[in-house]
């Protein structure tokens, strides 16, 4: 019997992915970079700190990196505020946890106040017993520290929490933990079916599925 289900938020709950996996270029776009693309390309396996430095370095952009980075979480909280929605029967998914007395959990690398933000303006943020960040964790979901977290908080044993996750990595570092993986299809990551066979105790395209 689920005790403690704890969320991953982008890509699982939210339907933000695309904005995670394009918000660099939008947000040069919107500064009036000409060859945001080209940049955006250059920067791509550097941190969002690192890549301002590179920004500020190859245009005539009148801000510090500092500033730039500033700025494009403020950016990024507009989008949050303003342009992501839940996925399909999120919603109703965790009405029905929350009723059955399960512990809910949020686990994610979304700063705290986009987090906050971003929950109260789709209507789950009052659904949610614990919510955490890495950046509070001081570890990377590569680590399995933010789950084991939620899993203290909830006060279960983990054989009775289920982790839901959209990224193979977070699953795999879930998987590797000991906890019960639910993956969540989302068209911004690929899992094979191999990969889905090891790591995945079930694998969901909607929360629907779960509703049944």
């Amino acid at each position: 019997m689920m005790k403690a289900a704890i969320f991953d938020m982008d890509g699982t709950l939210l339907d933000s992915m695309w904005m995670w996996r394009t918000v660099l270029v939008r947000y040069l776009e919107h500064l009036g970079v000409e060859n945001a693309a080209e940049l955006n390309e250059a920067v791509f396996m550097m941190d969002f700190m690192e890549a301002m430095e590179y920004v500020v370095a190859h245009t005539d952009v009148a801000m510090t990196a500092a500033e730039m980075f500033d700025d494009m979480k403020a950016y990024i909280l507009r989008i949050y505020e303003t342009q992501i929605e839940l996925k399909p029967y999120v919603r109703e998914y965790l009405t029905r946890l929350s009723e059955a007395g399960v512990h809910i959990s949020l686990a994610t690398l979304t700063d705290r106040n986009m987090v906050e933000a971003v929950l109260k303006k789709v209507g789950i943020w009052e659904l949610f017993d614990y919510v955490v960040t890495v950046a509070e964790i001081g570890a990377m979901k590569s680590e399995p520290d933010i789950y084991e977290d939620c899993l203290a908080h909830a006060g279960c044993e983990k054989k009775d929490a289920v982790v839901f996750e959209d990224a193979a990595y977070c699953i795999e570092t879930a998987h590797n933990a000991g906890f019960v993986c639910y993956a969540v299809e989302d068209p911004w990551q690929e899992l094979s079916e191999d990969f889905k066979a090891k790591y995945c105790d079930r694998f969901i395209t909607g929360f629907d599925q779960l509703l049944k």
